[in-house]
C-alpha cells in the first residue's frame, strides 16, 4: 500500500480495527494490529505518527464541516484511546 497526501486507507484500517477488538485502544496497539494486517500499510520510520496526523486532520476536517467526528478519544491508562463514535454520522 503505497502513501499519497489526499488518500489514505490508513483511517479505513483503523475502524477495521477498532470494530474487530470492540474496545478503546492506543495509537500504539492500533498501529500492531494494522502491521498484522497489511505488513506494508506504513512506510515511514514513525507509524503512530503518521497515524495521528492523518486522524487529527480528517477530524478536524469532518468538524469543521458540521459533522461529527469518528472517534471518541478518552485519557486511559496515562495515553490516550481511541473508539468508534456510534453517533457518528457523514457530512453531506
Amino acid at each position: 500500500m503505497g502513501w499519497n497526501r489526499q488518500k489514505s486507507d490508513l483511517e479505513a484500517l483503523m475502524v477495521e480495527v477498532l470494530k474487530m477488538r470492540k474496545k478503546a485502544l492506543s495509537l500504539g496497539e492500533v498501529v500492531s494490529e494494522i502491521e498484522k494486517m497489511e505488513p506494508h500499510a506504513f512506510t515511514g520510520q514513525t507509524p503512530t505518527k503518521s497515524l495521528y496526523s492523518i486522524i487529527y486532520r480528517r477530524e478536524k476536517r469532518r468538524v469543521a464541516n458540521g459533522g461529527s467526528p469518528l472517534f471518541l478519544i478518552e485519557k486511559d491508562r496515562n495515553a490516550s484511546v481511541y473508539s468508534l463514535n456510534k453517533r457518528f454520522k457523514e457530512t453531506p
